[in-house]
């Protein structure tokens, strides 16, 4: 029994160290984010967005348009007033497209909204950026 129980125990890590070496290491595309605004609260929030990517680790993120092999173009909207949802806290909108560099749209997202309420932490451009990494991650997960 102890012998039967051993050699599974083998096999099934030299299967995991097997599978290990043999995995094939894709080169990462470079994405530079432009974004649409000198606004500091935009700035915040497409900071936000650049940290999101950063732990997505999906993309090398580059600091100039010239390094990149794509880019996402963002645009975020931050306006302060009471709304109904907002308590007088600021309101966001974004959009994003990821363009190739031959200008062409490869993927574009609906525009995504928040206003600071209690289930977002009161803190609405990370719920705005919150969502366009759930719907990145639904399209380039699923290749």
């Amino acid at each position: 029994m102890k012998s039967i129980i051993s050699s599974l125990c083998f096999l099934l890590i030299a299967g995991v160290l097997f599978a290990q070496g043999n995995e094939v290491q894709e080169q990462k595309e470079n994405l530079f984010i432009e974004v649409n605004s000198k606004n500091e609260q935009v700035l915040k929030t497409a900071d936000e967005l650049s940290e999101r990517l950063k732990e997505w680790n999906y993309w090398h993120l580059v600091s100039a348009p010239e390094q990149s092999d794509l880019q996402m173009r963002v645009h975020i909207e931050a306006s302060k007033g009471i709304t109904a949802t907002s308590w007088g806290g600021t309101s966001y909108a974004l959009s994003a497209k990821i363009i190739d560099q031959k200008g062409e749209v490869l993927w574009e997202s609906t525009t995504y909204k928040a206003s600071p309420n209690g289930t977002n932490g009161f803190n609405a451009g990370k719920a705005v950026v919150k969502k366009l990494m759930r719907d990145l991650k639904k399209k380039y997960l699923q290749k």
